[in-house]
């Protein structure tokens, strides 16, 4: 089962916002999304809203995303991830750090404005 996925366009940055039930094919996907429209609509800032996917996300899956964001994610892209859920997605944002992916995952959309605010 694919996600559901709503873009936004706001003048700085793109709003993307998932919803659905987990599965690793639906969450690598996802991930290529973000980059198309990120190409398509030219914009390097992206907030991606991921707190209305249900269901377990493996620890083993996280590293896996991690890992395959670093590969279809510019490194001049930044993007703030919107959960609910830090803990899993912490180590999310850790694995792909370390890869030179420019993240942060946040707790909510001020502080995804926030962080995309900086330098």
């Amino acid at each position: 089962m694919s996600l559901k996925v709503q873009v936004q366009e706001v003048n700085s940055h793109l709003l993307i916002r998932a919803e659905g039930q987990y599965s690793l094919a639906g969450l690598s996907g996802l991930l290529d999304t973000v980059q198309a429209e990120s190409d398509e609509r030219s914009h390097q800032a992206v907030i991606l809203d991921v707190s209305r996917i249900a269901g377990t996300i493996p620890l083993l899956d996280m590293f896996v995303l991690g890992e395959y964001c670093a590969t279809v994610w510019k490194q001049s892209f930044r993007i703030a991830l919107i959960s609910p859920e830090m803990g899993i997605y912490r180590f999310f944002e850790n694995v792909a750090k370390n890869r030179g992916v420019q993240i942060a995952v946040v707790s909510n959309q001020d502080a995804a404005m926030e962080w995309l605010a900086l330098p």
